[in-house]
């Protein structure tokens, strides 16, 4: 198997590795909060820092073999071709601002000195920024922002509505319209009759001394990627990059071999 598949595979690896964490462990939760004391009740998120910073670095690891591949890929199909060591040592995938940059800059080189099908495969991918393949030039992006920092997940809390809260929270307040739930220490904050030194030391809650109770709510947060689409859970914009990866080398290879067809007597 050829370095190229056998980097996303690497990369398959490391989503299944990602869909464990997930499964495992919540890197964000939704709470209430009760001051059994002050009758205060507050709604907020929480953030499981190590959970995060793991999910960050597989997520890093993961972008990285995919255009690590996609390279690779490149790098074989073209690197016979190449006039020069220099030239050779420079190759890698292209990604250009617009088509028309990607006809007159790119491909009358090394992809043209390939075959003419090559060229036209490569340029069938459409990897440019300007109404070309965003998932493409994604894993370029990603992959060269994740050098400088981590890519951290960050939790979608919008789906939370105040209908949610209060089939949980029997006193959550009512009347809240177009109401936005996130990753604020306190989103709502409202208050109920406190209880009495008596009533809490006789309690079936066991109150700690502080008189503070957090309860993990059953609401939907997913799990989300800022810097690439908000809209879709991470898990699942990270197989979409996946796919577009194996495709770009199924492509490159292809277009590749039927040079070599044409060849053939």
């Amino acid at each position: 198997m050829d370095s190229a598949h056998l980097k996303i595979q690497r990369a398959e690896k490391h989503y299944s590795e990602l869909y464990a964490l997930f499964d495992k462990k919540k890197p964000f939760k939704y709470f209430l909060e009760t001051n059994f004391k002050t009758g205060q009740r507050a709604t907020f998120a929480k953030r499981d820092v190590a959970v995060v910073n793991e999910a960050a670095i597989i997520i890093g690891d993961l972008i990285h073999n995919l255009r690590a591949a996609i390279d690779h890929s490149y790098w074989s199909c073209t690197s016979d071709f190449a006039k020069s060591e220099g030239e050779k040592r420079n190759i890698q995938f292209p990604i250009t601002s617009n088509e028309d940059a990607l006809k007159k800059s790119t491909l009358p080189g090394l992809p043209k000195r390939v075959s003419e099908s090559f060229s036209e495969g490569l340029a069938s991918l459409k990897p440019y920024r300007e109404n070309g393949n965003k998932l493409l030039c994604a894993i370029h992006d990603l992959d060269v922002m994740d050098k400088h920092k981590l890519l951290i997940p960050t939790g979608n809390f919008t789906k939370i509505t105040s209908l949610m809260l209060q089939k949980q929270i029997p006193d959550f307040p009512s009347g809240i319209m177009n109401c936005g739930f996130g990753n604020c220490r306190r989103d709502v904050v409202w208050h109920v009759k406190p209880m009495t030194w008596t009533q809490r030391r006789k309690s079936k809650i066991k109150i700690p001394p502080s008189n503070l109770i957090e309860e993990e709510l059953d609401v939907p947060v997913d799990i989300v990627l800022n810097d690439l689409d908000i809209s879709k859970p991470a898990l699942d914009v990270l197989q979409e990059l996946i796919v577009v990866a194996k495709n770009v080398v199924n492509v490159l290879n292809e277009s590749a071999r039927q040079r070599e067809f044409a060849k053939s007597p």
